[in-house]
């Protein structure tokens, strides 16, 4: 006999031969185009939904992953950069003023004769 989704207030039946206790639907994770395709994933692959549903929040995990580490990164680069700065001399508030440059000697001139 089919079961049903034990999602609150999901009606959808499922077959006997389904392995999840949850629809598609309820199964994966996220919102939006991202969750429609990994729903369909999951109802295509039948009594591999276990698997791709596994594979899929892999997926999502590396792309947190991912996400952060770039944030990290950039972040770091910042940082160093300052540090690089304050090494070089070039602090920011403390910049020294340009010497004057010398004039030339003015020659005298010589006495018409």
């Amino acid at each position: 006999m089919a079961h049903k989704c034990t999602s609150p207030e999901c009606e959808f039946s499922l077959p006997d031969s389904y392995p999840l206790d949850k629809c598609p639907w309820h199964v994966v994770p996220g919102r939006g185009p991202v969750k429609i395709a990994a729903a369909l994933a999951v109802a295509a692959a039948g009594l591999g939904g276990g698997f791709a549903y596994k594979k899929f929040k892999t997926y999502l995990r590396e792309k947190q992953l991912r996400k952060e580490r770039k944030e990290r990164r950039q972040r770091d680069a910042g940082a160093s950069e300052q540090r690089r700065a304050v090494r070089n001399g070039a602090a920011p508030k403390s910049r020294k003023r340009p010497r004057k440059r010398k004039t030339a000697a003015t020659t005298k001139s010589k006495p018409a004769a």
